[in-house]
Order: structure tokens, then C-alpha cells, then sequence
């Protein structure tokens, strides 16, 4: 790549990976005559593709390798490398690496293994690579990785055997992939569907670069059009989002396929490159907050990387109008909407009159619009009903349908084309079973084209994530008081705060709590009761204890003085008795509120992406429901409805079954407030309001418990 058409990624913690992916001169350490060995590969592919630069062969056995004169040492090569790539075994790796820095080269592709993918001493050895690269600002690819690939600039330093095929062709596609294999499998299915690649690499134990410093780079480049990986784990978070950003300010569409889903299979990613695999939900949550298109499978991976790397308008919104020769197939897309977040257009009254207008007798103008057998003998009708239904206002997008169509083929391209240039809206069409030379007549123009009408509609569905993605970076709402009270705490050795600090940080933070306080005494118990009215909660406060359930240390529905003064004296007793080495600093008397829906409000703070907000069924519910979502922090008001919109409560939230309308402005106002809070208090390790009282529109929220809990 140019370096005038480059901007150099030195934002957050990316690297500049130019002198590794567009190097203007490479060394193959551990080079070999045989074309068909790891050591051999990489020179035979860089001849294949004519790399433009100097190769030299490192091998102290040889004095040439295939045609190419070989130097003993990268230290007798006579000019300046960019990069080398190491093919010795893991014991020189290390060796390898100090002579390329006294060298000057400033970057490796390391397709050795047995580092830490292999326990304890690979660990170890990893580390300290990690280390002495560190030390000199020396780029690693790998160890363990099956290499990288630049096509557009010919630089092939990827030994897949997938690249041994005579026609691969470079083009607009940008692919990572924390596996080697798998890096082959994408280089093969492109070539299967006649897509170019621009870049193919793998990042295997990812000792330096990364999965992000991949994606910002390959986002960065004019000539790709779309980056896809497949990843099994990050380790930071906050790389991933400004890589992201990099993505987002290029206007390059990301498309990930994630695995590790589950707790099996993330131990599983976990020991195959070493990599940490976390949360699916967290990484699910972080994808749709920072513009990832995510692929549920392998086939629709492929599905997303051809549809975006034919560049097809993005949809302004989610309002699909549907045009098929199958009323049977209309109503099956018809069905599939609503679970791909899509919903059916309601078309103009001109624009049904339109359609009609040029419709059989027996065609139906309702959307989806049955035009029957039509594109038979008529192509001009048929792009007429598409011009209609692409200016109607309604209208954010097309699907088109057409089965078993063999007949008027260039005519009805011709009009599907021609509509597709009216306006900035995008037409998908799916072709089943007809004359299989017109998929790639669409594709060429820019017209996503799928057999299965589901994989089409999956396509609308991309098209519309990606326009509808929102720029991150709200200012956050600090409330320095609360942060200043929790980093106090901390630096006093807190681990976990008693449920009266807690609710004095919830304070601080606007947030409403139940009135009452700590007591030490059955006569100060009486007292507060008598204050805040019956009947009240009584708790026991104690840093020691974080359910306090489990201890019997809750009693609801206190409804006399003489009781509150009787549980006093019991709870206590009891609680000694339960866990006799918790210090016990009093017992909390709270008012009893009144009925409401209760939520789970909270933050959690991950290894991989820091804090993250959760919100789901609360009180009694919350474990047999499992009714929870995330986000991670920071949020924005709609990312905190959004969190709302998707709990398997909503119904009762929004007023059914016989519920009040609840008050979900406040509720997403909180959501807001521990996000912020969250993101600025470093101490802070998690926050738990359960239950979370919502009560009826415009009468807001209350926290009946809280718990925080403070880093080690």
C-alpha cells in the first residue's frame, strides 16, 4: 500500500503493522529447497505471486535456495529488511529473533509452534519472546500461526495450501483468523465464489499483534471493501472497540465469526491458541454496540463476506418491501422478519396502485406483492413493480424473489439492474433453481444474490445493522463525590461494602433508596421504625456477609414496634450463630415498599472488556427466569433502552396482564448513571441492585438492596 494513501495506527494500543503487511523486502529464516515444507513454502509462494521486493533465503546448509542466493545469518544480508519469516524450531526461535533486531528488521511472521498453545514451559518461552520484542518495539505474527498475505501488493508469506491454486486473486476482501486452518478454508471458499482477497492472515498465539491491530489495518486500506475474521478470544476489550473505531471511521463493514460460545467449547478455543475466549455474551453485547456484523455460522460468514464485498447500499431502516413470483414463498419471508429484527413495509396508496396497474388479474399489490408468473413474458412489468415499490417512502428496502425462473433472463437483469440505480435503497434478490448464469450478472452490478430466500433476507438484515450502528464516545456523567467515597473505602482495605455504604453511593448517584439506617441497639431499631412508619424491612449489616438470605439475616414485613424489637435481638443471635467470625456492625431498618415490578440492576466487571452493565428479572425471579442483558460500559440512552427492549419481561414492564406501565425513562436513566459511574470509578469491581422497585410511569424507581464490591 502507499505510504501517501496509509495513515499510520498509532491511536490507543493498535500498532503500525505496514513493515509486516506491506514489507518492501523479506527474509525466510530456516528456507529450504523443497517448495512443499513450511521452510520452503513461503519462497515458493513469493516467487509464484512475484513479490517486487528482495527475498533472501536464510540457511547457513545452503548456498542458494530455488534460484536464490542464501546467507548464513539475517546479520549478512547487505540491505534492509522488513520483515522475516521464521520457519526453525521453537529452541531458536528466541536466538532468531535478538539477531533480527541487531539486524534492524522490524518485524517477524513466526510459523513455529510449541509455545504457550503446549502448557507450562511453551508459556514460559512465549513470554519471554514477548519480552525481548517488547524491549526493541519488534513485531511478531504469531508464534503458531500459518502466516500473512497482502495480494493486492503480491506479498504472499502465508504457506496455506489453499494459495498452491494457479487463479487466486486479489481483491477487496481483508480476512483475520486465530486459526491457521481456517484461514485456508476462507482462501478456498473465495476462490469457489470468484471473490478476490486483498489480505489472508493468521495470528496464531498473538505474542505481539493481534486480532485488533489486524482489523484497524486492514480497515485502513482504500482497497478492501470488507474485513471478516474468525475468532476464537481477545484479551482487551478496549483494543477491540478502537480498532473498531478505525473500521467505522473508514466505512469498513466487520464481519466476525465467533466461537467459544459455550463454557466446553471456550475451554476449547482456550487451548488451541492460548487465547482467552470470556463471555459470549459479553462479546455479543460489545459487537452490537460497537458495529460488528456477527455470523451465527460458517456458511453465513461466507454469505456476509460476498454480500459486502459487492459494496450494495445499506439500508436506512428496517422496512422490507417484498416482490415474488411465489405468493407461498411471500408468506414464508413474510414470517421470517420479525425474528431477523425486519418487519413488512405498509406500502403507499400510489404505490399499490401503481403495482396493480401493471399486475395480472390474479397478482395481489399488498405487500408482499405476488406477481405470479409474470417475469415469464413481461421483464418490463417487473421492473416497474420495482420502481414503485424503491421510491415508496415506506419503504427501506427490497426483496425480490424469483423461483425457477429460466426464461427472459437478460431482460429481467436488465430491469433489476436499471432499478437498482433509482435510489439509494438496497434490492437483494434471491434466485432458486433457475438458470444459474444469472447470480453473477446481479453480483457484478452490486446486487446481493442468494438461492435459499433466507439467506437473502439474513443479508437485508446486515445491511441494515451496519447503517443503523451508532458513534461511540458520549461525554460521561461524573459524579465525583461517589467516585471519591468508594476510592476512600478502598484505599482503607474494603473488599465489600455493608448495605448502608452501599445505599450512600447510591445516593451520591441520584439513585432513590429506601428510607432507614443502620442501628445498634433493639431501642434504635424501635426508634427508626417508629420514624419511617411500619411495617419496615429489617437487615443485617455486615462487610462480611454478601447474602445476607443465606444467613437469615433478612426479615420482611415487620408490622409492630415490639416485633421490631424481638427480630433485633433474634436476627442477631442468629447470625452469630450462622457465620460467628462475620463482624456484625448493626442492623439495618428500612421501610417496607410498596409492590412495583422488580428488576436486577448492576455492573460487573469482565477480565476482557472492564465494566459491564447488566439488567434483568430481579428479586425472587432472577435465577429462575434468567431473564438478564448486557452491555459494556460505557452505554448510551439508547443502548440503555435497547437493554430494556430485550428482557423476556417487557410485557409486564410496558403494562400487560393486568401491570401499570412502568417507569422505564428512570429505569434507563440508571442504567445510564452506574454505567458512567462504572467507567470513571477504577476501585469498583461490581455493583448489585436486586431488587430494583419500578414503579408506574412517572413515579420512577427505588433501590430495596445493594451490594458493592471493591477490587483486590
Amino acid at each position: 500500500m502507499a505510504d501517501e494513501t496509509r495513515e499510520k495506527l498509532v491511536q490507543g494500543t493498535l500498532r503500525d503493522l505496514t513493515p509486516l503487511l506491506s514489507p518492501r523486502s523479506i527474509a525466510v529464516v530456516g528456507a529450504t529447497p523443497d517448495p512443499y515444507r513450511v521452510g520452503g513454502r513461503p519462497l515458493s509462494f513469493l516467487k509464484r505471486f512475484e513479490f517486487p521486493g528482495p527475498i533472501y533465503p536464510i540457511n547457513p546448509k545452503y548456498e542458494e535456495v530455488q534460484g536464490i542466493k542464501c546467507y548464513s545469518s539475517v546479520l549478512d544480508i547487505p540491505q534492509q529488511v522488513d520483515m522475516a519469516v521464521v520457519a526453525v524450531p521453537a529452541a531458536r526461535v528466541l536466538d532468531v529473533l535478538r539477531e533480527c533486531q541487531s539486524a534492524g528488521i522490524p518485524s517477524l511472521t513466526v510459523y513455529t509452534s510449541g509455545f504457550s498453545e503446549m502448557g507450562a514451559e511453551g508459556r514460559k518461552l512465549e513470554k519471554e519472546l514477548k519480552t525481548v520484542a517488547l524491549e526493541k518495539g519488534t513485531l511478531i505474527c504469531g508464534p503458531n500461526c500459518q502466516g500473512v498475505a497482502n495480494l493486492n501488493d503480491r506479498m504472499v508469506a502465508n504457506f496455506s495450501s489453499t494459495l498452491l491454486r494457479d487463479n487466486i486473486s486479489a481483491g477487496s476482501i481483508g480476512f483475520v483468523g486465530q486459526s491457521g486452518l481456517f484461514t485456508g478454508i476462507v482462501a478456498a471458499e473465495c476462490h469457489r465464489r470468484g471473490l478476490g482477497l486483498g489480505y489472508l492472515n493468521s495470528t496464531g498465539n498473538e505474542s505481539v499483534v493481534d486480532f485488533c491491530d489486524m482489523i484497524a489495518h486492514m480497515s485502513a486500506d482504500p482497497r478492501i471493501k470488507v474485513v471478516a475474521g474468525y475468532m476464537e478470544g481477545i484479551r482487551d476489550g478496549a483494543k477491540l472497540k478502537t480498532a473498531l473505531r478505525v473500521a467505522r471511521k473508514h466505512n469498513t463493514p466487520v464481519v466476525l465469526l465467533k466461537v467459544g460460545r459455550n463454557e466446553q467449547s471456550a475451554k476449547a478455543a482456550a487451548s488451541h491458541t492460548g487465547s482467552l475466549a470470556g463471555s459470549y455474551e459479553i462479546y455479543q453485547a460489545a459487537f452490537r454496540q460497537w458495529g460488528v456484523v456477527e455470523a451465527n455460522d460458517i456458511s453465513e460468514l461466507f454469505d456476509l463476506i460476498e454480500l459486502f464485498s459487492s459494496s450494495p447500499c445499506l439500508s436506512k431502516g428496517e422496512r422490507v418491501g417484498i416482490l415474488t413470483n411465489s405468493g407461498g414463498v411471500g408468506v414464508f419471508c413474510a414470517d421470517q422478519l420479525g425474528s431477523l429484527g425486519l418487519r413488512l413495509a405498509s406500502l403507499e396508496d400510489t404505490t399499490k396502485a401503481g403495482i396493480a396497474s401493471k399486475l395480472p388479474a390474479f397478482g395481489s399489490a399488498e405487500n408482499p406483492v405476488d406477481f405470479t408468473l409474470q417475469a415469464l413474458t413481461d421483464a418490463r412489468a417487473i421492473g416497474s413493480h420495482l420502481s414503485y415499490m424503491i421510491r415508496d417512502e415506506n419503504v427501506d428496502a427490497v426483496f425480490l424473489f424469483l423461483g425457477v425462473q429460466m426464461l427472459n433472463l437478460r431482460e429481467l437483469v436488465r430491469e433489476v439492474v436499471g432499478a437498482n440505480k433509482i435510489n439509494e435503497k438496497p434490492i437483494v434478490v434471491s434466485w432458486m433453481l433457475g438458470d444459474a448464469s444469472v447470480p453473477p450478472e446481479f453480483w457484478k452490478a452490486g446486487i446481493p444474490c442468494f438461492e435459499d430466500p433466507l439467506r437473502g433476507l439474513k443479508a437485508l438484515k446486515a445491511l441494515k445493522f451496519v447503517s443503523g450502528t451508532l458513534e461511540y464516545g458520549k461525554p460521561l456523567k461524573v459524579v465525583q463525590s461517589a467516585v471519591q467515597m468508594l476510592d476512600d473505602l478502598a484505599g482503607k482495605g474494603h473488599c465489600q461494602l455493608g448495605e448502608q455504604q452501599s445505599r450512600e453511593i447510591l445516593k451520591l448517584l441520584g439513585i432513590p433508596v429506601a428510607r432507614g439506617e443502620v442501628v445498634e441497639s433493639s431501642a434504635s431499631a424501635r426508634a427508626v421504625a417508629e420514624k419511617i412508619g411500619l411495617p419496615v424491612v429489617m437487615k443485617v449489616e455486615s462487610n462480611d456477609i454478601g447474602h445476607k438470605t443465606d444467613v437469615d439475616g433478612v426479615r420482611l414485613d415487620v408490622k409492630t414496634l415490639a416485633e421490631v424489637e424481638l427480630e433485633y435481638d433474634a436476627m442477631v443471635s442468629t447470625v452469630k450463630q450462622r457465620v460467628p467470625e462475620a463482624l456484625i456492625e448493626g442492623i439495618g431498618v428500612y421501610e417496607m415498599l410498596p409492590k412495583a415490578v422488580e428488576l436486577i440492576a448492576g455492573i460487573k466487571r469482565d477480565p476482557v472488556f472492564g465494566p459491564v452493565v447488566l439488567l434483568g428479572t430481579g428479586g425472587v425471579m432472577v435465577e429462575i427466569f434468567k431473564d438478564a442483558v448486557v452491555r459494556v460500559a460505557p452505554i448510551s440512552d439508547e443502548d440503555a433502552w435497547g437493554m430494556i427492549s430485550e428482557l423476556k419481561s417487557l410485557p409486564l414492564l410496558k403494562g400487560e396482564r393486568g401491570y401499570d406501565r412502568a417507569d422505564l425513562a428512570a429505569v434507563a436513566a440508571l442504567l445510564v448513571s452506574i454505567s458512567d459511574f462504572a467507567q470513571t470509578a477504577g476501585s469498583l469491581n461490581e455493583l448489585d441492585i436486586n431488587p430494583l422497585m419500578v414503579y408506574r410511569e412517572g413515579q420512577g424507581v427505588c433501590a430495596a438492596d445493594a451490594l458493592l464490591s471493591l477490587k483486590n
